[in-house]
């Protein structure tokens, strides 16, 4: 611990965002290695050897996250939201199935993974004093993987973290009057860490401070801190297996389908989506407030998936097996971007491009303006080519993911190293063959 000063501003970070990058971890931690440290793509190996991308961009690390880690792969339909009348939900939140505290506490393993594979040590440290309601048992997994310290310890951490290292800290903190507890970037702090300053995508303009770069400002704050997920020391990855080869199995790990109560992963989200679509009764009775909604809620998941899908890009790869395994992989990774196109079509056939969104309650909450739109997702012709497209977008997800898993099949019993090094089975009966 160093002597810190009494306060302290870390300029011009950027801001973090839940749309273009609906993952807010990996945008979040983007912009912490990323700040004020343009060498960061050479000394990775991550993006050195996988990826081809411009220095100083903080999307080629979300991309690159969004791959390797799997995360790009997660996608969700609640039924909650869409019919938030019958379920009593508040406040939908189309990203749930990557962001969000239930989505982070779900998959708690994919953030540890995610900084070492940017060649960091994780420092995650989970906040025995936070007074906001967290499910134990969801947690457990979370907590288990974290060290477990008190408000007094979260302070100290934070302030010798940006006094020594000069770069945010990542928060998962309970914003007031937010719709969800986020990920936050902690940009500074006054008196001695009795204040900190920060970015939030949900960030209430009435909290931002007098600095310039409009960080919000936040006393008390202790108390609202979940956990901390600080980058530690640069330490070099050892994947054992080809990046790409780690990018499919990890695909194919989080794209599996499920239902777990209202919400459904995977194939199982277009399943969902085409079937609320397609439910006549929710739309025919129900007002013009309440349909609006529905609207709302088709076009958020519409741009959720599409932002998904736009990111993930499997790294380049040389594979073994003469080619077979490189066309699988080829095929495979053109479908997110096949289906990052259909979901722009999906927005064409009602709702366009927010054609009708209008924001209230600074920024938190919206409404669908245009009783145009409204009018015509009422139409059963309109919402049933909606729905066609979301099953041609399901078809090319399920085809990307098959081709996958051929790939790894086939790349788990071929004996050679790609097209520079002898195959071993040259000479003799090909063991991927003959398997």
């Amino acid at each position: 611990m160093t002597n810190q000063p009494d306060s302290l501003i870390l300029p011009d970070v950027p801001t973090i965002e839940n749309l273009e990058y609906p993952d807010v971890f990996a945008d979040a931690l983007g912009v912490a290695i990323c700040y004020q440290d343009e060498d960061v793509y050479t000394r990775c190996a991550l993006l050195r050897e996988g990826y081809r991308l411009t220095p100083g961009h903080r999307g080629g690390v979300y991309g690159a996250i969004s791959a390797i880690t799997g995360r790009g792969w997660l996608i969700g339909f609640d039924e909650a939201d869409y019919y938030p009348e019958q379920h009593g939900a508040q406040d939908p939140h189309a990203s749930f199935a990557v962001a969000g505290l239930e989505a982070y506490l779900e998959h708690y393993e994919t953030l540890h993974e995610t900084v070492r594979f940017m060649e960091h040590v994780p420092e995650f440290l989970w906040n025995q004093d936070c007074v906001y309601p967290v499910d134990p048992q969801q947690a457990a997994g979370f907590i288990a993987a974290a060290e477990s310290v008190d408000g007094g310890a979260i302070r100290r951490y934070v302030t010798d973290y940006l006094a020594t290292r000069q770069r945010p800290v990542i928060a998962l903190l309970n914003m007031p009057g937010a719709p969800v507890v986020e990920m936050a970037l902690i940009t500074g702090y006054e008196a001695a860490g009795a204040t900190i300053l920060g970015r939030s995508p949900y960030q209430n303009p009435r909290m931002e401070s007098a600095n310039p770069c409009g960080y919000f400002r936040m006393e008390d704050w202790e108390s609202n801190v979940v956990a901390i997920l600080g980058v530690g020391e640069e330490r070099q990855a050892a994947w054992g297996k080809h990046l790409c080869y780690t990018a499919i199995k990890k695909a194919l790990k989080y794209a599996r389908s499920y239902t777990r109560g209202t919400k459904h992963y995977g194939l199982a989200a277009y399943d969902a989506w085409e079937r609320a679509l397609l439910d006549d009764a929710c739309i025919t009775d129900a007002d013009n407030a309440t349909v609006a909604g529905r609207l709302l809620h088709h076009s958020a998941v519409a741009g959720f998936i599409a932002c998904q899908k736009a990111f993930t890009v499997l790294p380049e790869c040389q594979t073994p097996s003469m080619g077979v395994i490189n066309g699988l992989v080829r095929r495979g990774a053109a479908g997110p971007g096949l289906i990052h196109g259909l979901m722009w079509d999906v927005w064409q056939v009602v709702g366009g491009y927010w054609r009708g969104v209008k924001s209230v309650d600074a920024g938190y909450r919206v409404y669908w303006e245009n009783n145009d739109e409204v009018r015509r997702f009422r139409d059963r012709a309109v919402r049933e080519s909606a729905a066609q497209v979301v099953r041609r977008a399901r078809q090319v997800d399920a085809q990307s993911l098959q081709d996958l898993q051929e790939a790894a099949e086939e790349w788990e019993h071929c004996l050679g190293r790609g097209k520079s090094h002898r195959c071993p089975c040259w000479d003799r009966p090909c063991a991927r063959v003959a398997r």
